[in-house]
């Protein structure tokens, strides 16, 4: 196992009613102002949690400003505007309230208020590192189990001008509390509800699909997490109003991508690297989406090179019987049962479906590989790899 660091400061406040703390939280902290951000006006209407959240902070005589707008891939443009309200407001908490996209959005916004946007992106691109002392804190109203930022050190940003998406991993991105109740998920469209139930299994396969095969303790976890999210996945598309179902995946989600599973071993199976360049053809992919083309694709690359690994995941997870003198063939089995399990949520298999063209491989495969960047911790993935990656699933 590989020396790590692991440090959860994020307060995890879970069930039903778990809004109602949320007064306590932030003047207990001697915060002043709130900066609510949130998704478009339509959301913050429809959405019953948004108006609780909003009339909490009146009864609590807590100032608060609002700012709307964040769209899926939030971008540098919207965090910019985010950070001159703050400046503007003097705003000294942030609360998002939504998905991983107003947690990212406002995770950019807390970094750049006493820095500035430029350094936002020179966080996400990993030249520089962020000041905790200088990052405002964020808390999290959860209203969409996915991308588990809610207690993730990640904030991944969409710099429109360059056409780029890009990561910032660092404790300073780690929100102050997370509010999760399950019962505000009932509404989440079905659709969405998919991507979410697969990103967060992606989440987990970053961590698990690598080379590291000394950490079995990291092994167990991220298994146990897997199957948790898939049988969760099953019950709550057949039934969305399952409390034990929307619990198991919105907890799931951040467990998956809170890096426990990550401790003591290498990390960045290359599954959403792949994918998050796409968003540079289209920058409106739906997260889910992308990863549910890109994996089996990709799996079925990777058994080329580490049959192994891929056999493991399909004996744990989906208890596909083991040969040991043909590991390729376990493996593809439980490509198999994955692709099944994707048919089931609903989700594309093939580029066309989401808008990603034959012509735009070579840009894609560029920018993965571009000045020998590593594609895996689980195989060395050449341009080729990658290019017959993209190909199998045009």
């Amino acid at each position: 196992m590989l020396n790590f660091e692991f440090n959860l400061t994020t307060r995890v406040i879970f069930g039903r009613d778990a809004e109602d703390k949320i007064p306590e939280i932030i003047k207990g902290n001697g915060f002043k102002k709130v900066l609510l951000h949130t998704y478009d006006k339509d959301f913050a209407q429809r959405i019953p949690i948004y108006k609780k959240v909003k009339s909490l902070l009146e009864d609590a005589e807590i100032e608060y400003v609002e700012m709307l707008g964040v769209e899926p891939n939030p971008t540098l443009g919207v965090v910019e505007k985010g950070i001159e309200l703050c400046r503007r407001e003097g705003v000294d908490f942030i609360l998002a309230i939504g998905g991983g996209s107003v947690i990212d959005s406002a995770k950019g916004i807390a970094l750049g208020v006493h820095t500035s946007i430029e350094d936002v992106w020179a966080f996400a691109e990993g030249k520089k590192e962020p000041d905790c002392n200088q990052t405002l804190k964020v808390g999290v109203v959860l209203t969409a189990a996915a991308a588990g930022s809610e207690t993730s050190t990640a904030t991944v940003l969409t710099n429109e001008k360059m056409n780029l998406k890009r990561g910032a991993h660092h404790d300073a991105n780690r929100p102050l509390f997370a509010v999760m109740n399950p019962e505000v998920t009932y509404t989440v469209p079905p659709f969405q509800t998919a991507c979410g139930v697969f990103d967060s299994i992606m989440h987990a396969c970053e961590r698990y699909m690598t080379s590291s095969t000394d950490a079995m303790l990291s092994d167990r976890v991220g298994e146990g997490i897997i199957k948790s999210i898939i049988e969760a996945g099953y019950e709550v598309m057949k039934n969305p109003q399952s409390y034990e179902a929307r619990a198991a995946v919105m907890w799931g989600a951040s467990m998956a991508h809170n890096n426990l599973i990550g401790c003591g071993r290498l990390k960045g199976s290359g599954i959403h690297l792949i994918e998050e360049e796409m968003h540079s053809v289209n920058p409106k992919i739906i997260h889910g989406a992308g990863l549910s083309v890109v994996f089996p694709s990709w799996a079925r690359q990777a058994v080329k090179k580490a049959p192994m690994r891929l056999a493991q995941f399909a004996n744990r997870i989906w208890n596909v019987d083991m040969d040991f003198e043909h590991p390729e063939k376990t493996a593809m089995k439980g490509i198999e049962h994955m692709e099944s399990f994707i048919d089931f949520l609903g989700l594309p298999r093939f580029m066309h479906e989401i808008g990603v063209k034959e012509e735009d491989f070579p840009l894609i495969v560029d920018q993965c590989t571009r000045n020998g960047r590593r594609v895996s911790q689980l195989c060395d993935f050449t341009p080729e790899d990658v290019m017959e990656i993209l190909q199998r699933v045009k």
